[in-house]
């Protein structure tokens, strides 16, 4: 019987009204006079009769109450109104958490467990036992930026330089990527850029635009960041920036856009800088504009100010972003490192905590940089010794905007400093160095929560990740989101929603032509509507832009470029693409290759127009085909391009599944609890075990070098760029490389790097990682064993988990011994030969794939299947093989290749009958 949480009651049960209308699916209520309610975590309830509703709460902010779980304690979440009653009353499950709890301590029975609820990012939890954190539970969330990226800092391309001096980009200060937008300080000339978006805001719906200002000095004049009426400088919604915001350190900003917003025509125009003369040096990036539930529009500037506006809403890459990759980390008791993440030249590492600096010179520094939180208290200690002045290791405090504030030191005489972090400290960072020349030691460094040093021990974190698995919600208002949760020791996904990439893989159709743009069409989801019959769906383009939902009253071939519609009445899902886009004539009609080649990121034009040295954007009617990239960085293909352009992004398409799914998901680790207090830490972007090749510069060996960065070493870039390196594996086991954190040649912040004689050429190497990119991250609940009774319980239970998943990995290897024949899908009109000669594909024990069979009645050049991802050659080689085939007439001899992308292609040969026995075994890497 578990142990459960009691909350605090209040005299007389105070109550107060909601100050606005709430949905089912709010988690932060605003209510008119907070001060009434009990501190969080607590519980309320909303209504006076038997259909009222329990909240639980973890946090009050102001009017508002934060981290809301809704229908608690047996109760359901539903909407309620404007001036609903709020109050702290006697609820069933106040009764039932005192009765649970006194047969617990009577002895009835002391297996007791405690509930856990863990917020976005770095926190404290005093857990009282040794304990694995149990039954995790989190919810799906997801972020739409409706700028698409336009608002990165890092082009200047699609903006209109409108001022009398240009806006620049510049490396000299900057939130995030390699620059920020700069407008001109010249004191006597205005400086703005500004941008059309064509996608109108739903004036059904609230929107927030968030991003950051740096300003570097200040003399006299405003900048601003304001939404316009499309096409005009008519100006609606601004923000100004002048004498009141602080210099020196990057501050978060935001504007809200109502409901019924004023704003006039089909979109906004987005302004950026000076619009008069103005005497002061500014920078601006991380611009986003995302659409909010009621509630958060509510708390946003009022009880969720600075930066937790930002933590709400990160600023995310263009496209539709979920929750990606969710991990919670518990860092060590000791929270530093067992090396510096910066190693100065005289300094040299001897083993673990362990460093001898030669110091030719006074404050030769190496460096550690770790999260903290603000207001904590933390002890340091370690052994120092100095052949003259002082071994001294010092703190300093990292506020958001990078300013760093000196905080304490110790040296080989103070071995010892207990502090407090500064109200704004979001990191630490701590040098240790000499004060004099000569030899210095350092060793057994240990930084540990709370006012005691303990007896050192090395940091050992404790993680639970979830590589892959990505959740999502109803990008609008948060409802209807996707659940992650533990199941009888497994974790398993409800998943409502489904994410697509909408690229050349998918088979795509011509539908027809109108003026300016071509529709072309998919097989109609499995989907929900809503009550206008219209998808319930939401379509980013390449560039990241929102397309436009078709409401059912308008017809596709009147819709208008960049729009979509799936009606509850229609055989298939039409997407609209404008000519300017594709390449495509009025006139033209496009084959389903070429389609296919836009969808995969190139665009067709006129190789005899005069435009083909230059801008290449001549639609193509008649003439000479070419082809190019949409960047217009690559060009002159002749023949119809079967690969994904260089930098190509997808359409990426979220719907609402029509029935709700259940998928079992692997996650990574275990998340144990120390006794006392643990910094943990809820994020995303985890990324397990992905495959990799290092390179060399002829010394180390590199694994995530950027070769733009230092060209010697090589190009072995990860997919996305790293934030944190956690492990190299090599074989499948965690290998001897040196993870750099603060790399200079990383692709992102994070390098791994291992000598020579330690490399093993003949291994297969794989890296678990944290990616640099933001995505939504939600809060974590779940429960750890608070009694003994509870802890043998849990331990129980584990082994009996473990032997269950010992019996599947069994299972699975026998199934490997002997491997599934699987068969596919087949495409574009080919069909089986005879049932005796069926096509099929397998993996060997090797990791080897192996096709087989006969089809026949397709046509050369169009894909016969596609392999799923995990049976697929190396993205940078095909496989190419001879077929057999026959015509009609006689044997021929062809060839069939098979791509990265898993499609499998006979470009020459019969169509009669076409025999696949030839393709070699080939390794799957992808």
């Amino acid at each position: 019987m578990a142990q459960q949480q009691m909350y605090s009651a209040i005299a007389n049960s105070p109550g107060t009204e909601l100050s606005a209308a709430i949905t089912a699916a709010v988690t932060t209520i605003p209510v008119v006079t907070g001060s009434v309610l009990p501190e969080g975590p607590n519980i309320i309830t909303i209504g006076v009769d038997e259909t009222s509703e329990t909240v639980l709460y973890t946090s009050k902010s102001g009017n508002s109450l934060i981290g809301c779980t809704r229908g608690f304690g047996g109760t359901t979440a539903k909407g309620w109104a404007v001036a609903s009653r709020v109050a702290r009353y006697y609820t069933a499950y106040d009764h039932e958490a005192f009765r649970k709890n006194l047969t617990d301590l009577s002895g009835v029975t002391s297996e007791s467990t405690t509930d856990v609820i863990l917020a976005v990012g770095q926190q404290i939890l005093n857990a009282t036992k040794n304990a694995r954190l149990q039954g995790l539970k989190v919810q799906g969330r997801t972020l739409i930026d409706l700028l698409g990226g336009a608002g990165s800092g890092e082009s200047l391309t699609g903006w209109t330089q409108n001022g009398n001096q240009p806006v620049a980009l510049s490396t000299t200060q900057k939130r995030s990527g390699n620059s920020s937008f700069k407008p001109a300080n010249d004191g006597t000339k205005s400086s703005h850029i500004y941008r059309d978006f064509t996608s109108p805001l739903d004036p059904t719906k609230q929107y927030v635009l968030v991003g950051w200002v740096y300003v570097e000095s200040y003399t006299s004049g405003n900048q601003e960041v304001s939404l316009r009426d499309v096409g005009t400088f008519t100006s609606k919604y601004t923000v100004q920036f002048g004498s009141s915001i602080p210099v020196g350190s990057w501050q978060p900003f935001f504007i809200k856009i109502p409901t019924n917003n004023t704003l006039v025509g089909s979109g906004f125009r987005l302004l950026i800088g000076a619009i008069s003369t103005q005497v002061n040096t500014m920078y601006f990036d991380e611009l986003r504009l995302c659409a909010v539930s009621a509630a958060d529009y509510a708390a946003i500037g009022t009880t969720i100010t600075g930066e937790a506006i930002d933590r709400l809403l990160p600023y995310v890459p263009p496209g539709i972003n979920g929750v990606d990759g969710l991990y919670v980390r518990r860092y060590g008791r000791n929270l530093l490192p067992d090396k510096p993440d910066t190693l100065h030249a005289n300094a040299r590492v001897n083993g673990p905590y362990d460093v001898t600096l030669v110091a030719t010179l006074p404050n030769q520094s190496s460096i550690f940089n770790i999260p903290a939180l603000p207001g904590a208290t933390y002890t340091l200690s370690g052994e120092f010794t100095a052949s003259s002045g002082a071994a001294t290791m010092n703190v300093y405090s990292i506020d958001a905007s990078g300013a760093q504030t000196y905080v304490t030191e110790m040296n080989q005489t103070a071995t010892k400093r207990t502090f407090t972090t500064p109200a704004t400290s979001v990191a630490l960072r701590l040098n240790i160095f000499g004060t004099g020349v000569g030899t210095l030691t350092f060793k057994n460094w240990q930084l540990e929560l709370g006012n005691a040093a303990t007896q050192f021990q090395p940091r050992e974190d404790s993680l639970i990740a979830f590589g892959g698995v990505e959740l999502h919600a109803n990008p609008t208002d948060g409802s209807e989101p996707d659940i992650l949760r533990e199941v009888n020791g497994r974790y398993e996904v409800t998943r409502l929603w489904r994410e697509l990439i909408a690229d050349g893989t998918l088979p795509w159709e011509y539908h027809g032509t109108a003026t300016g743009y071509k529709v072309v069409k998919l097989p109609k989801f499995a989907a929900t509507f809503a009550g206008d019959n219209r998808l319930i769906g939401f379509v980013t383009k390449y560039n990241g832009i929102s397309l436009v939902n078709t409401p059912s009253s308008v017809n596709v071939f009147a819709a208008g470029a960049d729009t979509y519609r799936q009606l509850t009445s229609d055989a298939n899902f039409y997407l609209n693409i404008a000519s300017s886009d594709s390449g495509w004539g009025d006139s033209y009609t496009p084959s389903a290759d070429e389609i296919k080649a836009y969808f995969n990121g190139w665009k067709m034009y006129d190789g005899s127009a005069a435009d083909v040295n230059t801008t290449r954007n001549t639609p193509y009617t008649t003439g000479q085909k070419f082809w190019r990239n949409q960047d217009n960085t690559v060009w002159g293909y002749t023949t119809i391009p079967s690969a994904s352009a260089p930098g190509w992004q997808p359409y990426q398409l979220l719907y609402r599944l029509a029935s709700v799914s259940t998928e079992t998901v692997q996650e990574d680790g275990s998340l144990s609890l120390l006794e006392g207090d643990n910094f943990i830490e809820v994020g995303s972007g985890y990324v397990s075990r992905e495959r990799v090749t290092p390179s060399t510069d002829t010394g180390n060996w590199y694994i995530n070098n950027d070769p733009s960065l230092y060209s010697p070493g090589g190009d072995s870039r990860l997919k996305n760029k790293a934030r944190e390196i956690l492990n190299v594996f090599k074989d499948s086991r965690v290998g001897a490389w040196i993870i750099e954190k603060a790399a200079t040649a990383g692709y992102g912040n994070s390098r791994a790097n291992q000598p020579p004689a330690m490399y093993d050429s003949s291994a297969s190497y794989s890296v678990s990682y944290i990616k640099l990119d933001k995505s939504p991250i939600p809060g974590v609940t779940g429960f750890y064993a608070a009694s003994e009774k509870a802890q043998l319980r849990d331990l129980t239970d584990g082994v009996t988990e473990a032997l269950a998943r010992v019996s599947v990995v069994e299972a699975k290897k026998a199934e490997k011994d002997v491997p599934a024949q699987i068969t596919p899908t087949l495409l574009n009109g080919w069909e089986t030969y005879s049932s005796s000669n069926a096509p099929y594909y397998y993996k060997d024990t090797l990791g080897f794939v192996h096709i087989r069979g006969m089809v026949k009645s397709g046509v050369n050049g169009s894909p016969i299947l596609t392999l799923p991802p995990g049976y697929r050659p190396s993205a940078t080689a095909g496989i190419e093989s001879i077929s057999v085939s026959n015509n009609g007439s006689g044997i021929l001899i062809g060839n069939v290749e098979v791509d990265y992308k898993g499609r499998v292609t006979p470009y020459s040969g019969g169509t009669t009958w076409l025999s696949l026995d030839n393709i070699p075994p080939f390794l799957a890497v992808n």
